[in-house]
């Protein structure tokens, strides 16, 4: 295991703007609709939330104010825009905050008492295939852990709720692989830490996504647009 923050190479200009990648997600996906359903599902405070990874905070505009709420993320232009923007813009007022820049795998500083609930929200395709690594560990220190994965991911695939998008989304279904690699580099989703050619491999769809989540323990599950919700308790 990974035991050390990792040093993220080069980023796509996605992941290098917390407010472009906020205007891009919320035209792909059912954004609000998925955070106030995952909010909903975590439940009234007093309880302890992690988040990981928490990227621009999205969920903590729909949490309940008893929450203590710990986001946790490697990409700092994330981490700064929820500091210097999602937090006083949106007058997000929570029981207490807590923000960190370290690895999501890295749970040595999770010791002590359970977590009432952990988020893993968009993040399984990028970690592909320590995916059912990331859950173990989280069980370990979870009371509940609710996870979102959307089953379109490559552009063939998605289904874009922005006009604009469904173009870029039509072009892009008929680049040839070379070209589109590049495009994924510096545009689309190059987090900086895994390969294009690791996340390429996750090839889940609709029913096998569901079948994954199963199989990971998490037998309640929900449909949210072109995204799973899934829970795992004990």
């Amino acid at each position: 295991m990974q035991k050390q923050m990792e040093i993220p190479r080069f980023r796509s200009l996605l992941y290098r703007s917390g407010w472009l990648y906020n205007a891009i997600t919320r035209r792909l996906y059912n954004q609000d609709t998925k955070f106030l359903t995952i909010a909903l599902l975590v439940g009234k405070g007093p309880k302890r939330v992690l988040d990981l990874p928490c990227g621009t905070g999205y969920l903590m505009r729909f949490l309940h104010p008893m929450i203590e709420y710990e986001g946790v993320d490697l990409n700092h232009r994330f981490l700064k825009r929820i500091k210097n923007k999602e937090l006083k813009l949106r007058n997000i007022k929570l029981k207490k905050i807590i923000l960190r820049q370290k690895n999501i795998f890295d749970f040595k500083n999770y010791q002590g008492e359970k977590k009432d609930v952990i988020v893993i929200s968009d993040i399984l395709h990028h970690i592909y295939p320590k995916h059912f690594d990331l859950i173990n560990m989280a069980k370990n220190i979870a009371h509940k852990i609710i996870i979102c994965e959307p089953y379109t991911v490559k552009p063939k695939e998605v289904s874009a709720r922005d006009k604009i998008l469904k173009v870029v989304i039509y072009l892009g279904k008929h680049l040839p692989k070379t070209l589109f690699k590049m495009v994924d580099f510096f545009f689309l989703d190059n987090d900086g830490i895994n390969s294009y050619q690791k996340r390429s491999q996750w090839i889940h769809n609709k029913q096998s996504l569901k079948d994954l989540y199963k199989t990971m323990g998490f037998n309640k599950i929900y449909n949210i647009s072109d995204e799973y919700i899934g829970i795992w308790e004990p």
